[in-house]
């Protein structure tokens, strides 16, 4: 019983958090870019996004009083420091400039380990058209990243369940 209870949890987490089911990036109002510690391959992720898209404003996470990054000089730029510094911070800040601005659509970029976690947030904020993005990243950071995302996850279904 409990071996058969490990095994379904386990299937489970790597449903979630190592093989996700994620959208095809398409035009939209907005590229967000998620932090967290992949934020390198997030970044890179939605820098190709916005070439294709180049309509699309880019919209950047600076959590902990990081910087808007160096590079990132295009005209149709926002960066904003989440409040909370979580998931749920940027999910809010990311519904109230969809407000201000009128977007009716947004791509989140995030990786394979956060896609179901920011989907339930950014959801719970907001009703426009959402597409989570997965940017890609090793399965070996996959893999290290459950027992955080299962805890996290667990968190906003049982703790969190607002906006």
């Amino acid at each position: 019983m409990v071996a058969a209870l490990v095994v379904a949890v386990a299937a489970v987490d790597v449903r979630l958090f190592v093989v996700p089911t994620t959208d095809r990036p398409t035009t939209t109002d907005a590229i967000v870019v998620l932090g967290g510690q992949t934020y390198p391959a997030r970044l890179h992720a939605a820098l190709g996004l916005s070439r294709a898209n180049p309509a699309a404003v880019l919209v950047i996470s600076t959590p902990g009083g990081n910087p808007c990054p160096r590079w990132a000089t295009r005209s149709k730029l926002i960066c904003f420091e989440p409040d909370p510094s979580t998931t749920q911070g940027e999910a809010r800040e990311t519904a109230r400039l969809a407000a201000q601005y009128g977007w009716t659509s947004i791509e989140v970029i995030t990786t394979a380990d956060q896609v179901w976690r920011a989907r339930l947030r950014f959801s719970r904020c907001w009703s426009g058209d959402l597409r989570i993005v997965q940017a890609p990243t090793s399965i070996f950071v996959r893999l290290l990243s459950v027992p955080y995302e299962t805890a996290a996850s667990v968190k906003a279904e049982l703790l969190q369940r607002g906006c």
